[in-house]
């Protein structure tokens, strides 16, 4: 589809549904802020965003929280360089956002060693369902057929666990709740729920719903930008010239005694254009999650039937030779100015699209940005002798 069509997609307030047969609604819960397409799924995301901000979503607060995690992954890895490992990049990224996310949502940090031996795995078979092409398709149209997918079954169990984890720390927030302390969304959450049961009805904010979307939010928070991040720096060994120019860059701006920063990122042109062409080139989710209209719509020449079910193959658009020339070449300065100082154009949607696009997407990119550029700066990226891998070695600074 036209990148046109997207973004007036994008704008339309018609496609906030969701298909019932689509394996994000019938997998993980419908009462979910993923998923539910009822008159609270408006109000659930509005809270979270707002409460987001309350704690620290754009804030040099939490930025600060983010380079403490990036730190510690990056010590773990200079040990692993000196010992001539490939790295599993992915595994350290997603510690790195799994503790951000649960500081968010429960002010609470797992362990190294409980995160990758009790729950990684599971998020890792989770996620697999829960982007996979042929299961949001099959899941949709053949529904029954997913009781007989092995990957399912896999998922299934992951989803158990991970379920299991938030529904204890929601009751263990319930116990120890302190309206007069808030620290962190179970916490506001609550708080909300409280006032509304003073006027006689919780609305929408019931503990079910909360427990659902714990579970969204610590699944999405943890896997889908670790992968992403992973999945760029893993292109990027393709590209050592790209590499040295943006550890010029880095180094020019940043220089070595401190990680990059979010503010940073307007004075990094090319590393932000590398970015934006990797997400184009090589985006890591070319089919987007299902949508649905309420109503029959027209975007552009295309009327689309009341309750269709949408998906959105997102190659089309990033290949498109009218709006990228040459599409097939790896080339940063397509998003750049003339003179190489400043972004020109908007790059893909690596994490959705439209008013159902990714709660957290804020908090996305500034990771993925954080996580990408202080790996950069500090190693050289080589691609690695196993698949999944990468080879790093590191920069003398």
């Amino acid at each position: 589809m036209e990148i046109r069509l997207l973004r007036g997609f994008r704008k339309a307030e018609e496609f906030i549904g969701r298909p019932h047969g689509d394996t994000t609604l019938t997998w993980i819960s419908k009462v979910g802020i993923l998923q539910d397409e009822s008159d609270s799924w408006k109000d659930q995301r509005k809270f979270f965003l707002q409460t987001a901000k309350n704690l620290g979503f754009g804030k040099l607060e939490l930025e600060g929280k983010i380079h403490d995690e990036i730190k510690g992954m990056l010590e773990i890895l200079r040990k692993e360089c000196k010992n001539s490992r490939d790295v599993n990049l992915q595994s350290h990224a997603a510690y790195v956002t799994n503790s951000i996310i649960a500081h968010i949502l429960f002010s609470k940090k797992f362990t190294s060693e409980e995160f990758h031996q009790k729950y990684e795995k599971n998020f890792l078979d989770a996620l697999k369902v829960f982007v996979g092409k042929n299961h949001i398709v099959i899941g949709n149209i053949l529904k029954f057929l997913l009781t007989f997918s092995p990957s399912m079954r896999i998922a299934n169990k992951a989803k158990c666990v991970l379920q299991k984890c938030v529904n204890d720390i929601v009751t263990e927030h319930l116990t120890r709740f302190d309206p007069t302390h808030p620290k962190d969304y179970i916490d506001y959450y609550l708080l909300q729920r409280r006032e509304l049961l003073k006027n006689g009805s919780e609305g929408s904010f019931t503990i079910n719903r909360l427990r659902a979307n714990s579970l969204n939010l610590f699944m999405e928070g943890t896997e889908t930008v670790s992968f992403t991040a992973n999945h760029l720096l893993t292109q990027l060994t393709k590209y050592l010239e790209a590499q040295k120019k943006i550890q010029q860059e880095l180094d020019g701006i940043v220089g070595k005694e401190r990680l990059p920063s979010w503010a940073d990122r307007v004075k990094l042109p090319y590393l932000e254009a590398t970015i934006q062409e990797l997400y184009r080139l090589a985006t890591p989710f070319n089919l987007s999650t299902m949508y649905s209209n309420f109503k029959e719509t027209t975007i552009e020449k295309y009327t689309i039937p009341e309750r269709s079910s949408i998906i959105f193959n997102l190659d089309p658009g990033n290949f498109d030779p009218e709006i990228f020339p040459n599409p097939r070449d790896f080339d940063p300065t397509r998003f750049l100015s003339a003179d190489g100082k400043k972004m020109k154009q908007d790059g893909p949607f690596p994490f959705g699209i439209g008013k159902r696009a990714c709660a957290g997407e804020s908090l996305a990119h500034m990771e993925v940005f954080l996580i990408v550029s202080s790996v950069v700066q500090n190693f050289t990226v080589y691609p690695g002798d196993e698949q999944e891998r990468i080879k790093l070695i590191p920069r003398d600074l």
